[in-house]
């Protein structure tokens, strides 16, 4: 039977099931049969397919699985997605479509630090998929911002803190900060009155230790 035929076979066959789920007297049975069911339908369909004229190489489609996937997150609580899809991610780790899916419901739930470890591992799980790549760029660099944010609140109730003007000065030069950048800031930490002589003579003095 042509592929094809097989997973509209199973589409329709997951859409009465739920169907029954949805008028059950007994919907927690009903509902754990119609997992299973899709469970069965991921595993039995396959997702890699010779490539023709080749008997070693393969390509790797899961566009039907993700459609049986979202069909199903369609039939859960919302308050389950992101559990339902991680648990299918752990399962199909190179799934790129599902990735990027449970990283959407990341975000809108507003899940920023399972966001950004889930974002970090999927660059090792699927390093080609560039849509990974710059969601996790992106999010380093709102990272990045947010961390200047809470500085500038910080320095607007303790201004003249010696240690949150070192802690900031050493958080730029630690991410490759511009020399203008850390100019400017030693030169705004003077303007207050708080000096950095300390930190600046103990850096001068670790790099003339090191050179000899």
């Amino acid at each position: 039977m042509h592929q094809e035929t097989v997973q509209n076979i199973w589409m329709d066959y997951l859409v009465f099931v739920n169907s029954k789920v949805v008028g059950s007297n007994n919907k927690v049975q009903e509902f754990k049969l119609f997992t299973d069911l899709v469970n069965r339908c991921l595993v039995t369909v396959p997702t890699r397919y010779p490539i023709p004229f080749s008997t070693a190489d393969y390509w790797t489609n899961y566009e039907f699985h993700n459609r049986v996937i979202f069909f199903y997150l369609s039939c859960v609580p919302k308050s389950q997605h992101s559990k339902t899809l991680e648990r299918f991610c752990s399962s199909m780790p190179t799934n790129p479509g599902l990735a990027l899916r449970l990283l959407q419901q990341l975000w809108e739930e507003n899940n920023v630090q399972i966001l950004k470890l889930q974002a970090k591992m999927f660059t090792y799980n699927i390093p080609t998929c560039l849509a990974i790549w710059k969601i996790s760029i992106i999010l380093v660099f709102v990272f990045i911002l947010q961390v200047h944010h809470l500085y500038q609140r910080a320095f607007q109730k303790l201004p003249l803190c010696a240690t949150l003007w070192k802690d900031q000065l050493l958080f730029e030069a630690s991410g490759g900060g511009k020399t203008d950048n850390l100019r400017k800031l030693v030169s705004k930490c003077q303007e207050v009155g708080v000096s950095l002589d300390e930190l600046l003579n103990l850096n001068t003095y670790r790099t003339e230790s090191k050179n000899h």
